[in-house]
């Protein structure tokens, strides 16, 4: 059968003049017969493709779909495909602030992992964000039905995860249980400090920590899908003032290969001019993971050429 899908105009906020390019990309990866045709109009675009009925709620699911249209000659009927999220939306947007990753960046990263992880289907899906920030992977996370937990050494985002989950839990009255506590002994700055909300059968968790070592924050437990957005090397910088985040990633990669489990994998995206793409597929395939060929770079400014590089661990 023929469809339409509608390009949500909300993706050329994150992916700027690349916005097609990059839905192709994530549409052959899921559906690798579907190439695309772009029909566009000065008001909207889609993409137009042959696929089975069977395969709606998968297109549904990716980052840039808003609707999608059966196409009977000239004419087009509005699907009912649902991409079956548990909570709602609010729980992901409703958060703003600087340096905030993009909401639909952010959703193309986890369709990325799940689209490459080779784990059994019977395998429950965790997430773990080892630079998460105030926790939107984990917030799609629980939107998708999977558990996830996060690490961020800014001692303030616990805090701030908290208040806007138990706002958005009062806005939509979601049912959470909650539970804050320490992992281990509180360290310097509150490390090992986290919050922890429960939503119908799966969880998620921030946590204060060193994202070099999660190991003792983690207790060894192994994840799926490792999704996290990198710094760029323009807001965020050391305390000496240098902003290449190549030496806190080599550091960090021989720790997050370890937490990925067998069949697992990793997206991360990233400034492809600082760390240059060579140099992290170097750190991570160094680690023992290998290299998948996907890739889907977009120009954010003259500054941020962003990219997601895709890590799998053998099984």
């Amino acid at each position: 059968m023929r469809f339409d899908l509608l390009v949500d105009p909300r993706a050329d906020g994150a992916y700027f003049a690349d916005t097609l390019s990059v839905a192709r990309a994530e549409l052959l990866l899921h559906a690798p017969t579907c190439e695309p045709a772009v029909i566009e109009h000065p008001m909207f675009t889609r993409l137009r493709v042959d696929a089975p009925r069977e395969a709606l709620p998968t297109l549904a699911r990716l980052s840039f779909v808003q609707g999608i249209f059966a196409v009977d000659g000239e004419h087009l009927t509005v699907e009912s495909a649902e991409p079956a999220h548990r909570l709602p939306a609010a729980l992901v947007y409703g958060a703003k602030y600087r340096g905030k990753t993009h909401e639909i960046l952010t959703l193309l990263a986890l369709n990325v992992a799940r689209a490459t992880c080779t784990v059994p289907v019977e395998t429950p899906l965790k997430v773990l964000d080892p630079m998460a920030g105030r926790g939107t992977t984990l917030l799609w996370a629980a939107r998708l039905g999977w558990s996830a937990t996060g690490i961020e050494r800014q001692t303030g985002a616990v805090a701030d995860f908290q208040r806007h989950v138990k706002k958005q839990c009062k806005l939509h009255r979601i049912k959470h249980k909650e539970t804050r506590g320490t992992v281990g002994r509180k360290g310097r700055g509150g490390a090992g400090a986290f919050a922890r909300y429960r939503f119908e059968d799966q969880a998620i968790r921030l946590i204060t920590g060193d994202a070099r070592a999660t190991q003792p924050l983690l207790q060894g437990e192994r994840f799926p899908l490792i999704v996290s957005d990198l710094p760029y090397g323009i807001q965020h910088k050391r305390d000496d003032g240098w902003r290449d985040p190549t030496a806190t990633l080599r550091a960090c990669a021989p720790d997050w290969a370890a937490r990925l489990a067998p069949g697992g994998s990793m997206v991360l995206s990233f400034n492809a001019f600082l760390p240059k793409r060579e140099v992290l597929v170097r750190l991570f395939t160094e680690a023992g993971l290998q290299l998948h060929p996907f890739r889907a770079p977009h120009r954010m400014s003259e500054s941020i050429l962003r990219d997601l590089a895709v890590f799998t661990k053998p099984a």
